[in-house]
């Protein structure tokens, strides 16, 4: 961002998107005087080695997202009375979970998408659809899409990708070998950017949804699932990559609050649609019933669940 001289800033000639803000002062607390400052502004935390050992190992940056729902005054930092490190300690340990749970799924979500999209072509039986740039919508999105596709080919160590590079001088193996090693982000970029058509059609119709709607699905479990590696926060999270809910009679979808997409149960639900279809004799629904009945202190509503979510015929 461009800087300003310092007569402009004293008369407040900014930009319009240019504000004030402060410099950061603040300094880093030690365990024992986060401890103490977790005490004065009014949180129970029991036994001291224990509540030491929570923030040495957790740290209190992480667990603060935890702390937020047990305050009564954020502007003044004040606990609900009776609130404790322990029920802040216990949401971090049912989100580690349930991050466990999604994350699960999203491997047998991952291998259909990719297995779906190398065969999705009628047209190329050699495997090499992915480098016409007749398939794609824009010629900058291909070329980028194909830069991105040999780094990873470059970068991978599958046996599949090592043996094709010693046999053959293609610059890339066929895509059924070639998206093995892609990431779930490039698969998701690679269907964004292919030409409306039957070949993009295809793959969604597998799933009874329409092409606009599964664009949208990718692209938000990209986010989610980069979210749970990296061990982030579901929990309680307003997502800001937000995922279309489908309006076609044809799926058994659940019915959503206006604002589904920003709560992780319309991430649930999406799953659990898709998983019924990949793999019809799955546990997802009741596994996601014994975690929330495990966890009483978690409050479902604020991750966009329905009071009488359990009695739908979709989760049953």
């Amino acid at each position: 961002m461009p800087r300003f001289p310092s007569e402009q800033r004293a008369q407040g000639k900014f930009p319009f998107y240019m504000s004030e803000k402060k410099v950061f002062s603040g300094k880093r607390l030690s365990f024992e005087q986060q401890l103490a400052m977790l005490e004065s502004q009014g949180l129970q935390t029991g036994d001291t080695d224990r509540a030491l050992r929570i923030l040495r190992n957790v740290s209190y940056t992480r667990l603060k997202s935890y702390l937020i729902p047990l305050m009564q005054d954020r502007t003044a930092h004040r606990f609900i009375p009776g609130a404790s490190l322990e029920q802040a300690y216990t949401l971090y340990g049912f989100d580690r979970r349930f991050r466990e749970l999604v994350f699960h799924e999203m491997e047998k979500i991952e291998i259909s998408i990719r297995t779906g999209l190398a065969y999705s072509s009628m047209n190329d039986e050699g495997g090499y659809w992915f480098e016409n740039p007749a398939y794609f919508s824009n010629h900058h999105f291909h070329s980028s899409i194909l830069r991105r596709l040999e780094n990873e080919i470059q970068r991978s160590d599958d046996d599949s990708i090592v043996r094709f590079r010693e046999k053959f001088s293609n610059r890339f193996p066929p895509c059924w070998i070639t998206f093995e090693a892609s990431s779930m982000g490039l698969l998701s970029s690679i269907y964004d950017a292919l030409k409306p058509g039957y070949f993009r059609r295809k793959l969604a119709e597998f799933y009874s949804v329409s092409d606009t709607v599964f664009a949208s699905w990718l692209h938000h479990l990209v986010y989610i699932r980069n979210i749970c590696a990296h061990h982030g926060r579901l929990w309680n999270r307003v997502l800001s990559i937000q995922a279309m809910i489908p309006k076609s009679d044809k799926t058994s979808f659940p019915p959503q609050s206006p604002d589904a997409s920003q709560h992780i149960y319309l991430t649930l639900c999406i799953i659990k649609y898709l998983i019924d279809i990949i793999k019809p004799e799955n546990t997802f629904s009741a596994r996601l019933r014994i975690l929330m009945n495990s966890f009483p202190l978690v409050d479902d509503k604020l991750m966009g669940f329905p009071s009488n979510w359990v009695e739908y015929d979709f989760w049953k």
